[in-house]
């Protein structure tokens, strides 16, 4: 549903219950403060005995009829996933049946009870790199997978093109479909998105970067099989270390030297660690979130002289502990790399052993609230605060950002523990 809101005139059917496109709209609306317009084929009791064949072909004809798309996403859910509905199978029928619809409509896998929810983003960009990009003749752009990230940090990777003068192709891009403007009267679709034909044209692209692990790495290597694309799978540049890695791989694929404005971006943020060690130096923290989100913040923490104890993530992943690993043997440290948990296993281990800040999305703030410990908001959702969506925490801006917000809610600990200390002795 989110890569699909990155294509412009997009939309996604939900192939299931109604409930099963409520609870993500309500989620990614709450999110981005965004009214998230998303279909359903309706399944009930008797569809799911006998099928919910016929209600998919009717779905995607009332999507067109009323809403005239420029490509159709079918999202599979738990309930026809589990009745063996084959969505490609009713797909090619409604082609056969429909030849003067001649729009994509993509199959992706995504029942709940599989991964997380960054495994059917992946599915979708695998399935679109797969489906859409024709191979013609070079472009000298570069294709740019962002992953699960936020319009912020979108805009962040798009100025860093703009620095560089780079012309990228953002796959997906959702930074102005959901943190648009607001426009009377409203358009059908909202203002941004890729084009399918800049889709189309990925395939002749420089080359392409995934920034992150999970979520397009896949799909870049697609890019590299079936079109001959380079693919550079990268950490998300999130930190010293992976911004610097992030632009020079832009380098070296464009040739385009780094701009004096990034540079100077990087002078800044360096100075913001320096200016904060003296708070910074040795607090402990806990960070838990998608899987490269989290790898991405304990390196930052890390360069900001902080101690990570537990890092967690909901995702299955084979990779994501071996690489937290080396990441714990390169800086030497003591960390509990928790894979596949929930925060009440987190939760558990805070209270034996207590950290000074907690990172991560909103669902932590009970934590927070019950151990007495900053909670630094980050990832998906959050959706007790305004406004997160529109911040970056990718690129040396967002780096800087992250600083000054961990070091203050440091600050803030600190000072109202000295103020109950002060109390105390009245």
């Amino acid at each position: 549903m989110l890569a699909t809101f990155g294509i412009h005139g997009a939309l996604t059917i939900n192939h299931g219950s109604q409930g099963c496109a409520t609870y993500p709209r309500h989620q990614m609306a709450r999110h981005f403060r965004e009214p998230v317009e998303v279909a359903t084929s309706s399944l009930t009791e008797s569809t799911t005995i006998y099928g919910g064949r016929e209600n998919l072909l009717a779905a995607i004809k009332n999507v067109y009829e009323r809403f005239n798309p420029t490509m159709i996403t079918v999202c599979s859910t738990c309930l026809s996933e589990t009745i063996g509905d084959d969505i490609p199978a009713f797909i090619d029928e409604f082609k056969g049946l429909n030849p003067e619809i001649d729009i994509p409509i993509l199959a992706v896998k995504s029942p709940s009870y599989v991964g997380t929810h960054i495994t059917g983003f992946d599915n979708f960009l695998k399935e679109l790199a797969l489906a859409l990009p024709r191979k013609t003749r070079p472009n000298k752009r570069v294709n740019i997978i962002p992953g699960w990230v936020n319009p912020g940090d979108i805009r962040e990777i798009k100025e860093i093109l703009s620095e560089m003068q780079i012309d990228g192709l953002v796959l997906t891009d959702y930074s102005d479909t959901l943190d648009g403007g607001l426009y009377s009267p409203r358009p059908h679709f909202p203002k941004g998105g890729i084009s399918l034909d800049e889709i189309k044209d990925s395939a002749n692209a420089l080359g392409t970067i995934a920034l992150q692990k999970h979520v397009g790495g896949e799909a870049a290597r697609v890019y590299k099989r079936r079109y001959g694309v380079p693919a550079h799978v990268l950490p998300m540049p999130i930190g010293m270390a992976n911004t610097d890695r992030f632009i020079k791989t832009l380098s070296e694929i464009t040739g385009k030297p780094v701009s004096a404005e990034l540079q100077s971006a990087r002078a800044r943020m360096l100075d913001a660690i320096v200016d904060t060690h003296m708070i910074t130096t040795g607090a402990k923290v806990a960070i838990y979130g998608d899987p490269d989100l989290v790898e991405g913040l304990v390196r930052l923490v890390v360069e900001m002289g902080m101690e990570p104890k537990y890092v967690a993530t909901a995702t299955d992943s084979k990779t994501w502990p071996t690489d937290l690993m080396a990441l714990s043997e390169e800086f030497n440290l003591d960390m509990e790399i928790m894979p596949k948990t929930d925060l009440y296993a987190i939760h558990k281990k805070m209270k034996a052993h207590p950290v000074d800040l907690l990172i991560g999305h909103s669902k932590g703030k009970y934590i927070a609230d019950e151990e007495k410990v900053p909670l630094i908001r980050a990832g998906f959702p959050v959706e007790d605060r305004y406004g997160y969506h529109r911040r970056s925490v990718v690129g040396y801006k967002g780096g800087v950002y992250l600083v000054d917000k961990i070091t203050n809610a440091l600050l803030a600990k600190k000072g109202a523990l000295v103020s109950n200390t002060l109390l105390e002795f009245k």
